[in-house]
């Protein structure tokens, strides 16, 4: 017996193990995920944006090698370099495909050194450094992100992306007519609805001139993966996503005088880059409360957040100032969370010297 437990005992070669997904390896899983994107801006020859994408992955990184001269640090320190393509990746994702090179190049660069010498590195930043870069892009240059698409008028129709789908808003796919004729004849026909053609190039690509804001089906899959791999807390994009989608069918109505608890959330939900905010961007190390609580609160702010700066749905802008404004309030939250945490500590402590000193009175 003694021998059999010898024989099939595991022995590991590192003593630790981790609760949660390293940096390192959660930043390997997004690089991939987004390199997936960059794949489909190729497959579609959407080769501007690819530029942009690249000089921003440059700027990104030559920052991160400035910064280690300067404070004569490893740039393969904290795996520093990959996270520095990430966040260039993520910032190039943001930009419209019309805005011109040279600025993107400086402000990403400048603005990731700020970032570093304020908050002390992306770990430890209470802001998405690569959504600061976009904000500090439109601030300079807001004519090359695209407006609302959606007015007041449109908004009070039963079915807004239907509109814009009708009016050539959207481009259709080539593919789309067969896909959508061949789930109307067999998982739809179920319940008995069909869904007009649109929809599924809506989904698959809105050929929006943010790439973040186009595969959605790609970013979806991509969730599904981060879940998989315990990489992300559902937690905080399942209720902002929630949350948002039930402002938007509820609510909106009441502000354009449309169709009581009728809101477009399909328009909200595949627009505005809603999707990809939800998964890679509130998210981010150093930005969110630990607890669950303070998690649920920061998931609802954020929707309320997205709900009044980005509208339901068609907004180029609205998503990148709802991330900051989040990062702050999370600053908030977790202070509390803090305090309450301390303030817990210390009642265990009273309680456990209480108990030893009556320990000690009993001998």
């Amino acid at each position: 017996m003694k021998n059999y437990e010898i024989k099939n005992r595991k022995f590991l070669i590192r003593p630790y193990s981790y609760i949660n997904s390293s940096l390192f390896s959660v930043s390997v899983r997004i690089l991939v995920l987004l390199m997936v994107q960059v794949l489909m801006l190729f497959l579609t020859k959407s080769y501007s944006s690819v530029f942009i994408i690249l000089v921003s992955v440059l700027a990104s990184v030559a920052a991160e090698l400035s910064w280690s001269k300067i404070t004569l640090s490893s740039p393969l320190a904290n795996h520093s370099i990959l996270v520095s393509i990430v966040q260039g990746l993520i910032a190039g994702l943001l930009v419209p495909a019309t805005y011109p090179l040279i600025p993107v190049f400086l402000v990403v660069f400048f603005t990731m050194i700020l970032t570093k010498y304020f908050f002390g590195g992306y770990a430890y930043a209470w802001v998405n450094p690569a959504v600061f870069s976009v904000i500090v892009l439109w601030i300079i240059g807001s004519e090359f992100f695209p407006p609302f698409m959606v007015t007041f008028d449109t908004l009070a129709l039963r079915n807004p992306s239907l509109s814009l789908i009708e009016s050539g808003a959207f481009a259709l796919s080539k593919f789309d007519s067969s896909v959508t004729e061949f789930f109307n004849n067999t998982v739809f026909a179920l319940f008995k609805v069909s869904v007009p053609e649109g929809y599924v190039s809506l989904f698959w690509d809105n050929h929006s001139i943010i790439p973040a804001f186009r595969f959605n089906f790609i970013t979806l899959i991509s969730s599904v993966f981060f879940l998989s791999e315990n990489s992300i807390d559902m937690i905080i994009p399942g209720a902002f996503l929630f949350i948002y989608a039930l402002l938007v069918r509820l609510i909106s109505p009441f502000f354009y005088n449309g169709l009581l608890f009728q809101g477009d959330i399909l328009l909200a939900l595949l627009t505005s880059g809603t999707l990809f905010c939800a998964f890679f961007l509130i998210n981010a190390y150093g930005t969110v409360p630990f607890s669950i609580g303070g998690k649920f609160i920061y998931a609802a702010f954020v929707a309320v957040t997205m709900f009044f700066v980005a509208g339901c749905g068609t907004s180029s802008s609205g998503m990148i100032f709802t991330v900051v404004i989040a990062n702050l309030i999370s600053i908030i939250i977790q202070q509390f969370e803090s305090y309450f945490e301390r303030k817990k500590l210390h009642k265990k402590l009273t309680s456990l010297k209480k108990q030893n000193e009556a320990a000690l009175q009993d001998i």
